[in-house]
């Protein structure tokens, strides 16, 4: 097993934590204080088809995604011996 590149894993916290900010952000707009707390899970916090919290939405589940990806690259990956 290999560690994932500190730099890309670096750059995908950065991104995922900068998406994150912008859905919380939303989330707090369009439904109080509470709102990511009360829906962050429920269809609500998807928001509608166009709107800023459904883009928003969908940018922190790409995040997410590269963030995931980049962190398990190489979990998976057999090292051979030379």
């Amino acid at each position: 097993m290999t560690l994932p590149d500190p730099t890309r894993l670096a750059l995908t916290e950065a991104a995922l934590a900068s998406a994150d900010r912008l859905w919380r952000e939303e989330m707090r707009r369009t439904y109080g204080p509470d709102g990511a707390l009360i829906y962050g899970y429920a269809p609500e916090g998807q928001g509608g088809l166009g709107t800023p919290l459904r883009r928003s939405y969908e940018a922190r589940r790409v995040a997410v995604t590269l963030w995931r990806n980049e962190r398990h690259r190489h979990r998976d990956k057999a090292t051979t011996p030379c």
